[in-house]
C-alpha cells in the first residue's frame, strides 16, 4: 500500500489532526480500501479517483455522496455498510464482555441480599423478585395457603429490617438512583430506561428481566414507592390511592376537556402529590382519559376518542372468544370504570361489528364470515318458507333437524335481519314484511291524522287497547316519528318543519354550540342560537327543541331541558357524584343540602330531583329529603 511521505505524510496528519476524525486509530485511517467488504466496480471507481486508504475516503467532500455525483446516494450507502460490518465484531465482544459485566455485578449483588436474609426469607425474596419464575405478590403467597397474611408481613418487615442493617450502603445507592430516576421521568419509573452504569441498570441488565430492579426498591421501600403494573411509583399505596380517588372526582366527564395544568393546581390546592407524568400515566392508563397537545393549554384531558363499540372490540379481542354480556359488562366496567348492562346490550345489538352467536353470548363478526356465507341457503330456505305460510313464526321450528344447534339459529337470524321480505319481532319470531310499518305503528299515524294536530298524551294512552298500551306508550316516547311540544302533549314530527336536510344542520348547529359550552346547555340557550338561522321560529318550544334533540341527535336530555353531548354521561356522572353526597351524609338531606356539600352541582339543581326521584339506589320519606337505600 501506497503511504504518504514526508512533507505529504506531515500534512496529510496535520489536516486530519484539526478534523472530527482525528481521534480515530492509526490502523483505521491507514486501512487500504481493497481491505474494505465492498464490491469491485466501488472499489475500482475509488482506485480511478486515487482513494487509496479510509482516510482519503474520510476527507471527500460532501458533494461527492449527492445525487448525480460520481459517487452518489448508493455508493455513500455502501460504504458505510462496510466500515459497519469492519468495525461489528469488535463491538460485539464490547458488548458481550459489558454484559457479562453486568452479570457478575448481579451475582454478587444477588448472593449479598440473599445471604443477609434468614432461611425462611430468602426463597420468600427470589419469589417476590420473580428470580425462579414468574413474580408473585403478597395476596398471591396468602392465597396459595403457604402461610397466614400476618406471619408473611412480619417475615418480610424482618427481611427489610436486616437488609437496611447489613447492606446500608447498598440501599442507599438504589434509593439514591431511583429518586434521580424518578425525578427524570416526573414520578414514575419504566424498567427499560435505566441509567447506563448505574446499579438500577446492572441488576436489570444481569437479571435478565428490567423489573427485578423496580421490584427490589419496592420490596426495600414499601412507605416510598410501590410497582403499578410494570411501572414503580414514587408515592406511597396509600397516596397513591388518594391522588386516583382525586383525579376521578376532578375529570368528571362533564368537566373535559380539562388542561393538565388545571387539574395541578386543583391538586395542589387540595394538597394532593403529583407529579406530572404520573398524573398524565394515571389519566392514559387508569381513567381511561386521553391526553391531546393544544397551542393555547398544552396538554389537555379529553374523553376517550374510541367509541363505546371500538372498546368493545378491543375486549372481545382480548379474550379472543365469544364471550357473555355478564363478563363483558363485568370487563367494560374494569376496565373503564363504569358501564350500564342495558347501554352494553344496546351497543352490541346496533353496531354492525358484533354478532350474537348463542343465548346472550356475544361474538366478533369478523370470526364468523365464513359461517355467515354458509348458512345463506338456509336463510332463503326460511325466508321463502316464511313467506310463503305468513304469519309470526318461530325461526329455529322452519329450521330442518339436521340443521339445528342454537349457532346456526342465530346465524340465520343475524342474516335475516339484512333480508327485505323478513321482519324480525324479537324472541326468535319473525313475520313476512307485507308492511313498510307495524299494525300498531300504523293505526296510530291514522289516530293522529284523524286528531290533526297535537293530542293530550296521557289520555291518548288511555283510549288505546289495554294490549296495546305498553307499546304504544314506548312508541310515543321513542319512535323518531312524533314529538312532545309540550308538557303532556304528543304530536307527529311530519307536521313541523323538519326534512332531512334541515335536521342535519339543526344537530350540527346544536353540536357546534355545545362545543363552545363545555358539553351541555340549557335548551333555551341553544333555541336563542337555532332563532337566529332559518331553522327557529315562535312554534319551537325549548320543550319541543329538546324533544327533537333526543330523538334524532346525539344528545343526552335530562330533567329542566338540559341538554348535553351524549358521550360526556352526564347523567350517570352526576349520579355518582350525588350519591357520594348522600353516603357521606349518613341521613336523608335536601337538594340545597346536597348543593351546599357539592358546590360544583350548583348549576344542575334544577335536574337533581327528578333524577334522584327515577334512581332505584335512592329512597325519599316525603319528595324533599333523599337517602340511599
Amino acid at each position: 500500500m501506497n503511504q504518504p511521505s514526508g512533507d505529504a505524510a506531515r500534512n496529510e496528519a496535520a489536516r486530519l489532526a484539526d478534523s472530527p476524525f482525528h481521534l480515530l486509530p492509526g490502523v483505521l485511517l491507514d486501512l487500504a480500501v481493497e481491505q474494505l467488504p465492498i464490491a469491485e466496480p466501488l472499489a475500482s471507481l475509488l482506485r480511478a479517483q486515487g482513494i487509496t486508504s479510509v482516510s482519503a475516503l474520510l476527507s471527500l467532500p460532501p458533494a461527492v455522496f449527492e445525487p448525480g455525483a460520481w459517487l452518489g446516494p448508493n455508493g455513500a450507502a455502501d460504504l458505510r455498510s462496510a466500515l459497519g460490518r469492519l468495525l461489528h465484531g469488535g463491538l460485539s465482544q464490547l458488548a458481550g464482555s459489558a454484559q457479562d459485566a453486568h452479570g457478575d455485578d448481579w451475582s454478587q449483588l444477588q448472593g449479598q441480599l440473599l445471604a443477609s436474609l434468614s432461611d425462611e426469607a430468602r426463597p420468600l425474596l427470589r419469589s417476590v423478585l420473580g428470580l425462579d419464575g414468574p413474580a408473585v405478590s403478597l395476596a398471591d403467597l396468602v392465597r396459595e395457603g403457604a402461610r397466614d397474611i400476618r406471619d408473611l408481613e412480619a417475615i418480610f418487615d424482618a427481611a427489610r429490617s436486616r437488609l437496611h442493617e447489613r447492606l446500608p450502603n447498598l440501599l442507599c445507592t438504589l434509593r439514591h438512583e431511583i429518586g434521580m430516576e424518578l425525578q427524570a421521568f416526573d414520578g414514575l419509573v419504566d424498567g427499560h430506561h435505566m441509567a447506563l452504569g448505574s446499579l438500577l441498570h446492572a441488576i436489570a441488565r444481569g437479571a435478565g428481566d428490567p423489573r427485578v430492579a423496580l421490584r427490589l426498591v419496592a420490596f426495600c421501600f414499601p412507605h416510598d414507592f410501590h410497582l403499578h403494573g410494570d411501572m414503580l411509583v414514587g408515592l406511597s399505596p396509600r397516596r397513591f390511592r388518594r391522588l386516583v380517588r382525586q383525579l376521578r372526582r376532578l375529570a368528571q366527564p362533564h368537566r373535559l376537556p380539562l388542561p393538565i395544568n388545571t387539574l395541578l393546581e386543583e391538586l395542589n390546592a387540595e394538597q394532593v402529590e403529583a407529579p406530572r407524568g404520573l398524573l398524565v400515566d394515571i389519566l392514559r392508563r387508569d381513567l381511561r382519559i386521553a391526553i391531546e397537545i393544544t397551542d393555547e393549554h398544552g396538554e389537555v384531558a379529553i374523553p376517550d376518542p374510541r367509541s363505546a363499540g371500538a372498546r368493545l372490540a378491543d375486549l372481545l379481542a382480548e379474550v379472543g372468544e365469544p364471550t357473555t354480556l355478564e363478563d363483558l359488562v363485568f370487563a367494560y366496567r374494569e376496565h373503564y370504570r363504569r358501564a350500564s348492562r342495558a347501554s352494553i346490550e344496546q351497543r352490541l345489538r346496533r353496531d354492525p361489528m358484533f354478532l350474537l352467536v348463542g343465548p346472550d353470548r356475544w361474538s366478533l363478526r369478523a370470526w364468523h364470515q365464513e359461517e355467515l356465507t354458509a348458512v345463506m341457503p338456509l336463510v332463503d330456505k326460511v325466508a321463502r318458507r316464511l313467506c310463503a305460510e305468513g304469519g309470526k313464526q318461530a325461526i329455529a321450528s322452519l329450521l330442518d333437524p339436521d340443521h339445528g344447534g342454537e349457532r346456526t339459529v342465530h346465524l340465520v337470524l343475524d342474516r335475516l335481519a339484512a333480508d327485505p321480505r323478513v321482519r324480525l319481532l324479537g324472541r326468535g319470531e319473525a313475520c313476512p314484511a307485507t308492511h313498510t310499518r307495524s299494525q300498531v305503528l300504523e293505526r296510530l299515524m291514522q289516530d293522529f291524522k284523524r286528531a290533526a294536530g297535537d293530542v293530550v298524551q296521557s289520555m291518548f294512552v288511555q283510549n288505546q287497547p289495554e294490549p296495546h298500551r305498553r307499546l304504544v306508550q314506548r312508541l310515543l316516547q321513542e319512535n323518531r316519528l312524533f314529538v312532545v311540544p309540550s308538557a303532556d302533549r304528543i304530536d307527529v314530527l311530519s307536521n313541523y318543519p323538519f326534512n332531512t336536510e334541515r335536521m342535519q344542520r339543526l344537530i350540527a348547529l346544536v353540536a357546534h354550540q355545545l362545543d363552545q359550552r363545555t358539553g351541555y346547555a340549557q335548551a333555551t340557550a341553544l333555541k336563542a342560537a337555532v332563532d337566529r338561522t332559518d331553522l327557529g321560529g315562535s312554534w319551537l318550544t325549548p320543550t319541543l327543541l329538546a324533544d327533537i334533540l333526543r330523538r334524532h341527535g346525539p344528545f343526552e336530555v335530562l330533567p329542566g331541558e338540559l341538554v348535553g353531548r351524549a358521550e360526556l354521561g352526564l347523567g350517570a356522572s352526576l349520579m355518582r357524584t350525588v350519591r357520594q353526597a348522600l353516603r357521606e351524609a349518613g341521613e336523608p338531606v335536601s337538594i340545597d343540602e346536597i348543593l351546599r356539600a357539592r358546590p360544583e352541582l350548583v348549576e344542575f339543581g334544577v335536574c337533581l330531583s327528578e333524577l334522584l326521584s327515577s334512581d332505584p339506589l335512592v329512597q325519599t320519606p316525603d319528595g324533599a329529603h333523599f337517602t340511599l337505600v
